[in-house]
């Protein structure tokens, strides 16, 4: 795990409530984490979704996706129904209307996700954000579970994950590697967060992403507000006192 977890402010309470109502109003609102969802889903839509829709029509069948670290699925959300700042607000603003997506899927695809929250899966699939979900600790898997997430990864058209904070080193080594196996059309969505993924992990990872996928193209913009002794931590360090940062990456299969 990043060497910065200790100072990052915890929101695990957020994550284990049966809906995201909570998770919006607290994560994505209060601390504007909503903004960034709304970058990534305009992007896709003028450039990622016209190619997601050709792979699907060469493939002939829909694509695979597949969300790890998914929580309640926004990540899912952006690229597959494309949803932006006032499809979370109507959909995820209140208990009656969080069942109901306000947008249909953009793409001909199916959906998987893993998470160690099973409320956020179980939400997820009663939704429709996700058809299939499994409650996985990524830092803790058993032969089982790495065989079955190596297809998943191998038969993948489009993984999308962030949060790599809380991931022990070699895990998103292993994941990207297994994705990289694939013989289909795919692209990696993934999201690194500075400062608390670690700079020295940044580095290894981009490094070791330019080796073995074509870089498509990466887009910045900030993650959230910090919270008070964050700033303080990590302010002093890294000069960011306000904000922590994003940046989108899109990688593509080589095949």
């Amino acid at each position: 795990m990043s060497e910065l977890l200790a100072v990052k402010q915890d929101f695990t309470d957020n994550y284990n409530n049966p809906t995201p109502t909570k998770y919006l109003q607290k994560i994505m609102l209060d601390l504007r984490g909503l903004e960034r969802r709304d970058v990534g889903s305009k992007y896709a839509e003028t450039n990622l979704l016209p190619i997601f829709r050709k792979w699907a029509a060469d493939l002939g069948k829909p694509l695979k996706f597949v969300d790890f670290l998914s929580a309640y699925g926004s990540d899912t959300l952006i690229y597959t129904n494309n949803f932006q700042k006032e499809d979370f607000e109507q959909c995820w603003g209140s208990e009656s209307t969080c069942f109901v997506l306000s947008k249909p899927r953009q793409f001909p695809v199916t959906t998987w996700a893993a998470d160690i929250s099973a409320n956020a899966i179980s939400y997820g699939i009663r939704a429709g954000i996700f058809d299939e979900g499994s409650v996985l600790n990524l830092n803790n898997l058993s032969d089982a579970d790495q065989r079955m997430l190596r297809e998943r990864c191998n038969n993948a058209n489009l993984i999308t994950m962030n949060s790599l904070t809380y991931l022990k080193d070699g895990v998103f080594e292993q994941i990207v590697q297994w994705f990289g196996e694939g013989k289909e059309p795919g692209m990696l969505l993934l999201g690194f967060t500075y400062p608390y993924d670690g700079l020295y992990r940044l580095k290894e990872w981009k490094t070791l992403l330019l080796t073995k996928f074509d870089f498509y193209n990466s887009v910045p913009c900030f993650n959230r507000v910090l919270s008070p002794s964050e700033s303080q931590h990590y302010g002093r360090e890294f000069g960011t006192w306000a904000f922590s940062f994003y940046e989108y990456w899109y990688l593509t299969r080589r095949i």
